[in-house]
């Protein structure tokens, strides 16, 4: 989502004037659609750091709790519960072949006679 000259002003708290010297000096990239600028709010970011006040105020909203989010966090949960247990089990098989591996390592192997014809 790309944001107008008076929408980045906002976001960056700073003047509609500010943002569109800004572009004209080619300190920020923008597009021209028409007669208005759209600029990415990365761009617009990476020279102009957001509003603290606008942040704050999204920043003090309580999140949403509804069913789809509890269900959600649920299944989550469960998948990762999944994936540590897979994980446990597959850390135990590699364990496993390493004590299996050690210990054909230090079995004794059985000489070889060299059975010559000289």
């Amino acid at each position: 989502m790309k944001l107008s000259l008076g929408q980045a002003a906002k976001e960056a708290g700073v003047s509609k004037a500010t943002i569109s010297r800004a572009v004209k000096h080619g300190k920020i990239s923008a597009e021209k659609v028409g007669n208005q600028y759209e600029i990415d709010p990365a761009e617009l970011f990476r020279v102009y750091p957001p509003n603290v006040s606008e942040t704050a105020e999204r920043n003090d909203a309580q999140p949403v709790h509804n069913a789809v989010n509890d269900i959600e966090i649920r299944m989550l949960r469960e998948m990762l519960d999944a994936k540590n247990e897979h994980i446990e089990d597959l850390k135990s098989e590699l364990l496993q072949a390493h004590k299996e591996k050690q210990s054909l390592l230090a079995a004794p192997t059985p000489r070889r006679r060299f059975l010559g014809l000289f």
